[in-house]
């Protein structure tokens, strides 16, 4: 699109034209071509309302999948799911790349554990970089799982000519992957000597720096650290060390994943129940907030609240600002995916619905885009979630 005001004078048209691509987000999303219908239909509506936010009429389809989204997650919360089930964004499309997945996993060595639906992501981004002839032959064999000789008929080619273009086109993807996504890459590969390694995950507090990340598959060691939220040595955004759950993973996509699912689970539980149990020892651990003497430079500049399960049988010790259980919310998540060079600024104590509240901001650094969680300050209860 040149300007907004071709966009508004052809509005009807190109919403009509975006429709398809929605329904078939919106059917990925929510498992239901019904309920997808619906989902597109209140997101056009959302947009022919709200068309003055959009700020770059060039990139209308990626707001519109944005709204839709958005639409999804509201709708996910009314029908009372599950964090886990909110989360799980798997399409039939990401489940059938698994097959190309594993044709590509063999040649680049990539370990079982990682995420299937994020190395499916990444895969359909790459996909969009090949050439039309290459990606369509690619989705027919491997996602759409058709023959040899139908790929062939379709290339109009014999099934020689078509084996060969599809090794070919494989060859290809590996090269954007390796190329192009070369840093994301980089964070499915083995980590064996537990070295800094530069990973694709900018820093979530200042969003100036890319993550270092080190891990231990032995110990159970995992590191995370930023040159700007902690230039000094021994300090780090994220520090673990000898956790059970860790031992094993080679890959830091997982062990992230893990981590930060055990994280709000922990920490949840904590303000829950006022106690919880010790990782290391199964003795009881009771909640407190303070920031410990031991602690990242991050933690004591951001002036937040900091819960801080000190065992007094064993001396393990977990701590983390309260406000960063928002990360682990589906709304925050997918405004991350979407986004991802954010930072996280300094909570902001308030009243809301008649009870102290915290407000925990994310706002994007290329864009205008941010999302607000409003919860209780006593336990992170969430009470409403603006923007994204």
């Amino acid at each position: 699109m040149e300007n907004m005001d071709e966009v508004i004078h052809n509005i009807e048209t190109i919403l009509c034209s975006e429709r398809p691509r929605l329904l078939c987000l919106c059917t990925r999303l929510a498992g239901d071509a019904h309920i997808a219908e619906d989902l597109v239909q209140e997101t056009l509506l959302e947009a022919w309302k709200h068309l003055e936010g959009l700020r770059e009429p060039e990139k209308i389809s990626a707001w519109l999948s944005g709204i839709a989204r958005n639409v999804y997650l509201r709708w996910a919360r009314k029908q009372g799911r599950q964090q886990e089930q909110s989360l799980q964004l798997q399409t039939e499309a990401d489940e059938s790349l698994n097959v190309l997945e594993e044709t590509l996993a063999d040649d680049f060595d990539m370990e079982v554990e990682l995420e299937r639906k994020e190395l499916a992501e990444l895969l359909d981004r790459a996909m969009d970089l090949l050439p039309p002839e290459t990606r369509a032959s690619l989705l027919e064999r491997y996602v759409r799982e058709s023959s040899l000789s139908e790929v062939a008929s379709l290339m109009g080619v014999n099934v020689h000519t078509a084996s060969m273009r599809l090794k070919r086109g494989t060859l290809a993807l590996r090269r954007v992957l390796t190329d192009e996504f070369k840093l994301e890459t980089e964070t499915y590969a083995p980590n064996e000597n537990a070295e800094w390694t530069q990973l694709a995950l900018w820093c979530h507090h200042c969003g100036q720096q890319r993550m270092l990340g080190k891990l231990d598959p032995v110990q159970g060691d995992l590191y995370l650290k930023c040159l700007t939220c902690c230039p000094r040595p021994n300090d780090y955004v994220s520090w673990n060390t000898g956790i059970k759950f860790l031992e094993g993973l080679k890959t830091f996509k997982p062990a992230l994943s893990r981590l930060d699912k055990w994280a709000s689970n922990y920490y949840r539980t904590a303000l829950r129940e006022g106690s919880v149990t010790c990782i290391d020892c199964d003795h009881p651990v009771p909640l407190n907030f303070g920031i410990p003497t031991e602690t990242s430079s991050w933690v004591r500049q951001r002036n937040a609240i900091v819960i801080d399960l000190l065992c007094n049988h064993c001396g393990s010790r977990c701590h983390t600002c309260i406000d960063t259980l928002a990360f682990n919310l589906p709304e925050v998540q997918d405004f991350r995916r979407r986004y991802p060079r954010i930072r996280l600024l300094p909570p902001r104590q308030i009243e809301a619905e008649g009870v102290p509240a915290l407000v925990a901001t994310c706002e994007s650094i290329t864009s205008a885009a941010r999302i607000e969680v409003v919860a209780t300050r006593e336990r992170f209860d969430v009470l409403n979630i603006y923007g994204g």
